[in-house]
């Protein structure tokens, strides 16, 4: 169409009065047909169904300018007034679809090196001779046998080995009933197992990015909340009406002077102010973002994480997990005697050697942090048949085991609500505590000596000016004085369930930020992807720290790699800085159309014009944003810390 039309662009009198001129106008009318019902179509079903909404979107002014520019070029070519602007339209729309074409392909890449290259970071405990290994997500094949704890997904379609096993397809159908199953039946995909630890052999490779699938699944949209609508959608909201407000009145400001131009004029609004280099910035800019972040391991859902992430005002961290690093931590068995800890109906005994086989037979079925570390320690105990295993998130596990009933976890979940004293705990009041009993005896506690992860105090000395931080954790508060040294004290909050956890962000998000005239808080999440579902749904943003361990989950809107915990700030900074990309091409864009409308409201808007001014508009969007996010985003001082 723009071979068709270049005679028209110069001008060339040969061509006025040539029938080759009407020729060419019918073919490129029947050129544009495919263009305009084919490759249009998911603009027009986009517009339609934010209309249907009462709403408006991006797509709804775009729609507008096609079709005036349809409508325009076709009443041209037929009444041999002119050459229309077919060309035009077929570039603008040529234009617009690789802008969703890098968009898709973006999100596409993203997703396969997430979940098959293993970028995702969800790991899986195989079993080979006997012998327990976490391999990358990406290593699993067909045939290996792979251990699945309590509350883990099923990365992959598998065989049940062990007797029985209780799936929970929840995150995949909705349906919270756990189901029962037995050896020899097929586990699919995405349920998590509930109760003691299971034994599988995978018959079906992860290879259709399955989990990402699940991932942004719409059953895990954060419906009922101030959901943050796209800054492009918000733009349109008002772009639209002022551009059919200009339209109509140059259209009333030429009528009763020349009709024809009070026409031309209407239409070349519509059509220069098509705002297709508006549409095009986003996909560009928060494309690039997600793969510049993405090479940094750290992964967002979509790009609509990057728009909230910018408007985070407040920041809640767990602690198990989170802040801390289970890996390095360094634990020990204390023991408590009678001397040491008020009766309250229990008696306390020393712990013996068939009691710690007892302990390992029943931390083994967990996935919590601590019960895994412990488990660790134990690692060369032999272990014993768990039965009736039940793990109570935020309080512990219990099951029985050789006959004997097991309950690890906190004091409170050990001793009942009118829990005693225990002289032993004054020595160790900056270490988490693991209780044990065993047929209602109280053997002691494991003393697990946190080890914060590297760059804590550093993140939390750049975040506590800009930002409300918490910290609200399942714990108690034995290590409430190394925290308030980092964070306020009355911004820690512990013994927390996860329930409470969740009616916490709540009120978070009802409360208005300090120094700022913000109606609410909008509150980032970060949590290790288990115990905090509800917290990181409920959140604006949910943030999963991951280490090498199976904690995904869907409720989350994206998930850092533990080695990156410290480029959180960076996480936060590089959102803005995306917005401010967006923002200065939407200012460029706008300047182009103001110099459009400027031509269109005079009558007299030639297509040499508009073929210039349109497409120029949206390839230097396209470079702009481009460039930008490698250089501005993604700044040689943030390329130094990440070498270091």
């Amino acid at each position: 169409m723009m071979l068709l039309s270049f005679p028209e662009y110069l001008g060339l009198d040969a061509l006025a009065e040539s029938p080759f001129r009407k020729f060419f106008g019918y073919i490129n009318f029947l050129l544009a047909l495919p263009v305009l019902f084919y490759c249009a179509r998911e603009f027009f079903t986009s517009a339609w169904t934010a209309i249907k909404q009462r709403t408006l979107n991006m797509d709804v002014p775009i729609v507008l300018g096609i079709l005036a520019m349809f409508i325009r070029s076709s009443y041209e070519v037929f009444s041999q007034t002119g050459a229309g602007y077919f060309d035009t339209l077929g570039s603008l729309i040529l234009l617009m679809l690789i802008g969703r074409l890098f968009q898709n392909r973006t999100y596409d890449a993203l997703s396969f090196e997430r979940d098959y290259k293993s970028y995702f970071p969800v790991a899986v405990t195989t079993i080979n001779n006997g012998s327990e290994k976490q391999i990358p997500l990406s290593k699993l094949r067909t045939g290996d046998r792979i251990l699945i704890r309590n509350m883990e997904l099923i990365p992959a379609d598998s065989i049940l080995l062990s007797k029985v096993a209780n799936i929970d397809y929840s995150f995949v159908t909705g349906e919270a009933t756990p189901i029962s199953k037995k050896s020899g039946d097929t586990i699919y995909a995405g349920g998590r197992h509930i109760g003691s630890a299971v034994e599988m052999e995978v018959f079906k490779e992860v290879s259709h990015s399955y989990l990402t699938q699940l991932w942004n699944d719409s059953i895990f949209d954060k419906e009922g909340k101030h959901q943050i609508t796209s800054l492009a959608t918000r733009v349109s909201r008002w772009f639209t009406p002022i551009v059919i407000s200009i339209s109509v009145l140059a259209l009333a400001f030429w009528w009763n002077k020349d009709v024809l131009k009070a026409l031309n004029a209407f239409t070349s609004v519509l059509i220069i102010t098509c705002p297709c280099a508006l549409a095009l910035s986003s996909p560009f800019t928060l494309g690039n973002i997600l793969r510049l972040l993405g090479r940094n391991k750290i992964y967002l859902k979509n790009a609509l994480s990057i728009e909230k992430l910018a408007q985070v005002n407040t920041i809640v961290f767990d602690k198990t997990g989170t802040l801390t690093n289970t890996k390095n931590a360094r634990i020990d068995f204390v023991v408590i005697d009678d001397s040491q800890s008020q009766k309250s109906g229990m008696e306390t005994t020393n712990i013996s050697e068939y009691e710690i086989k007892l302990v390992k037979s029943l931390v083994y079925h967990s996935s919590h942090p601590l019960s895994k570390k412990v488990n660790e320690l134990l690692r060369d105990v032999k272990r014993f048949d768990t039965e009736d295993f039940v793990e109570m998130e935020g309080k512990g596990i219990e099951g029985w085991v050789d006959e004997h009933h097991v309950k690890i976890g906190s004091k409170k979940f050990i001793y009942g609500e009118n829990y005693p004293g225990v002289n032993a705990e004054s020595d160790f009041r900056h270490a988490s505590k693991v209780y044990v009993s065993i047929d209602k005896n109280v053997k002691g506690f494991f003393l697990i000596k946190n080890e914060y992860r590297k760059g804590f105090a550093a993140l939390m000395k750049k975040l506590r000016p800009a930002f409300n931080v918490y910290v609200v954790s399942g714990d108690n508060d034995a290590e409430k004085n190394f925290l308030k040294a980092h964070i306020d004290e009355d911004k820690l909050i512990f013994h927390q369930q996860p329930g409470e956890k969740l009616q916490f962000i709540k009120q978070l998000q009802q409360l208005p930020f300090r120094n700022q005239n913000k109606t609410k808080g909008n509150v980032m999440m970060l949590g290790d992807g288990l115990n905090d579902a509800g917290a990181l749904k409920q959140a604006d943003v949910g943030i999963a720290i991951s280490d090498d361990v199976n904690n995904f989950s869907p409720a989350c809107d994206g998930i850092i790699e533990a080695s990156r915990f410290e480029q959180l700030i960076d996480l936060i900074r590089y959102s803005k800085r995306g917005m401010n990309i967006i923002k200065a091409s939407f200012a460029i864009s706008l300047l182009y159309n103001c110099v459009g409308v400027y031509y269109a409201v005079q009558g007299t808007m030639s297509p040499l014009i508009a073929a210039i001014l349109m497409p120029v508009s949206s390839v230097t969007i396209i470079l702009f944003t481009t460039i930008a996010s490698e250089f501005y985003i993604w700044d040689k001082h943030d390329e130094s810390q990440d070498n270091r």
